[in-house]
């Protein structure tokens, strides 16, 4: 009988101890598929925006899949991801650098010295917007497609914004109304909308900011404002050391973006070796030296209060991404939404 009474007094105590305890914040899915509603609903008394958050960008997106190469060009000098845009997505990249080419009657991207020059083709165009049309279907997320090095097409094209339309439906975001505020600052739940569904955002490299086309929904690359600058160089040390000039310079404004392009860049001796040999430097090569120092980096800079609440940066454009640069991103955006 004592005995018995001793462990109920011993059920009541651990009872009592873990009644007390603050229930944890549940941490996100390590696919990072919904990290963006999952944001607005861990911060409901915060606007999350484009401008509060930090997300994951992919250079030259499409070219993940080498369909046709000129003389010289392979994967060691062409290829920049090594992710499907599926994948891509469930991974949490959010902002898209995608680069159209009509070949034929078939839109594909391309990653080329110029306009049908030396490179390799790129993914279709058709199965890049299927796989966004599926994602979005279940996932009430932003995507951004930065669509620019157009070849074939103008930036008018009628044709193309009607494939595009044809494949992505009501998924892409349209403004029918002039709304004042920047869409950098409006809430991203505004934006998606509460359907269930997502939205892409579709910006167009070279056209003028006008009522008319927003309503088509094609939107130019002014709307983001971005304070960014692209190294163009083949040394990390040349790239870390620009990207951060960059952003100890950034001003904060409060209607821009500052962006990071963290890309090393073949030059043409290394590119011409890759066409020779096969153990040559490759741009996966180069992305890897440089991915492994975002972690350290943006953990020196939140140390240092350069990166703080209220001043962050808000894209890191990469070659070769994937969830590994999430755990940052959502550090950062963290820290300005507390």
């Amino acid at each position: 009988m004592i005995n018995q009474f001793k462990k109920i007094c011993l059920y009541l105590f651990i009872f009592l101890i873990l009644s007390c305890q603050k229930p944890k914040k549940a941490l996100l899915k390590d696919s990072y598929e919904n990290w963006m509603q999952e944001l607005i609903e861990e911060y409901p008394n915060s606007d999350v925006t484009l401008r509060s958050i930090m997300m994951p960008a992919a250079h030259d997106a499409g070219m993940y899949d080498l369909t046709k190469c000129t003389f010289g060009a392979n994967f060691c000098n062409t290829a920049t991801q090594s992710l499907s845009f599926k994948e891509q997505l469930e991974q949490g990249i959010r902002l898209f650098d995608v680069r159209p080419i009509l070949v034929g009657k078939s839109y594909y991207t391309q990653h080329a010295t110029d306009c049908n020059g030396l490179g390799c083709r790129g993914a279709s165009m058709t199965d890049i917007c299927n796989d966004i049309n599926l994602f979005l279907e279940d996932h009430a997320e932003l995507v951004i497609l930065e669509l620019s090095h157009f070849c074939g097409i103008t930036i008018y094209d009628t044709t193309f914004i009607n494939y595009l339309n044809t494949i992505l439906g009501d998924k892409i975001y349209k403004e029918s109304t002039i709304i004042e505020r920047p869409l950098i600052n409006r809430p991203l739940k505004e934006i998606i909308g509460n359907s269930g569904k997502g939205k892409v955002l579709l910006v167009f490299d070279g056209i003028l900011d006008n009522f008319e086309d927003k309503a088509k929904g094609k939107f130019p690359q002014t709307i983001f404002n971005k304070n960014n600058s692209w190294t163009n160089s083949h040394y990390l040390s040349d790239m870390l050391k620009g990207q951060l000039e960059n952003y100890r310079n950034y001003q904060n404004e409060e209607n821009s973006l500052f962006q990071f392009s963290w890309q090393i860049t073949q030059n043409e001796i290394q590119a011409i070796s890759c066409a020779l040999n096969p153990q040559a430097t490759s741009i996966k090569q180069g992305a890897d030296s440089a991915n492994v120092q975002i972690a350290p980096v943006i953990d020196s800079l939140i140390k240092n209060n350069q990166i703080r609440k209220g001043r962050i940066p808000n894209v890191i454009y990469l070659d070769f991404s994937g969830k590994f640069v999430m755990e940052k991103c959502l550090e950062v955006s963290k820290l300005n939404l507390e």
